[in-house]
């Protein structure tokens, strides 16, 4: 990706409580390197490459977190923070977080509950998605369907398409000059009510490995496949936790097929 759309994915991070154990799972799994940068505070940032491209970053935090971090293109951070709490939104972070490469980011918490990024993106941006190994998908899962269709259509001007009947099944893709963006997913009905809202990054496999031996190859590394895979227009997925616990999900686009209803929102665990 050379440009950002507003609104769309343009970087996804890894807070981890064991930067050395996330650092070789992940290079196990999707063949990542790493490069060593410090932000503006002087603090040590990891980005993850394939074949020089930056595909994602890492950095130590000593708390738990159960969820890669996704942040979503801004043109200009400081009017999209006003415009998050003018629309009952909640900066978490003081000021904004500047890493070179990448640019000036902060965390919201949107009014349905769930943590995300905003990032205005360096000159000298540079993000790689869309192919194997990489992001490829975002879906966010939250039980306030409605109120986050409503804030981050304000935010962001999303187009929005409704898939399913909007009771049962509750599907809607945010899409930004065309292209699709994010899916949001509504929460399986009787999820229990402290299971909390959450974006779940997909990476996609890579061909050469398949899908089965890419999910095994994490599995016996430490990650835990969080319930059955599961099969839809998008590709064939399977949402795990890796060995410090964070959840994320594999996809191949390969094996698309036919809609269901399966989604990261059906996760049983409220962990």
């Amino acid at each position: 990706m050379t440009t950002a759309l507003p609104g769309s994915p343009c970087w996804v991070e890894l807070a981890t409580s064991d930067l050395s154990a996330s650092t070789r799972f992940y290079e196990s799994v999707f063949g990542w390197e790493y490069e060593p940068r410090r932000d503006a505070e002087g603090v040590e940032y990891t980005v993850a490459t394939l074949f020089g491209e930056p595909v994602a970053g890492l950095r130590h935090y000593p708390g738990e977190i159960l969820d890669w971090t996704l942040y979503l293109a801004v043109e200009d951070l400081d009017t999209s923070i006003r415009t998050v709490r003018r629309f009952g939104g909640h900066v978490i972070e003081p000021r904004p977080h500047q890493v070179p490469g990448v640019g000036a980011k902060v965390l919201i918490d949107d009014p349905s509950g769930a943590t995300v990024g905003l990032c205005q993106p360096a000159a000298d941006w540079g993000f790689t998605a869309g192919v194997p190994g990489a992001l490829v998908w975002v879906e966010f899962v939250t039980r306030k369907a409605t109120l986050a269709d409503r804030f981050f259509g304000r935010l962001f001007e999303f187009e929005q398409q409704q898939y399913g009947d909007g009771r049962t099944v509750d599907y809607v893709v945010w899409s930004v000059g065309g292209d699709s963006v994010v899916g949001r997913v509504r929460m399986a009905e009787g999820t229990p009510v402290d299971v909390p809202p959450r974006w779940i990054a997909h990476f996609a496999v890579d061909p050469d490995l398949g899908f089965d031996e890419t999910l095994n190859r994490a599995r016996r590394l430490g990650a835990r496949l969080r319930f059955k895979p599961y099969t839809s227009s998008l590709g064939r997925v399977a949402v795990l936790s890796d060995p410090v616990g964070t959840r994320f999900a594999i996809i191949d686009p390969a094996l698309a097929d036919d809609w269901d209803l399966g989604s990261a929102a059906d996760d049983p665990y409220d962990d």
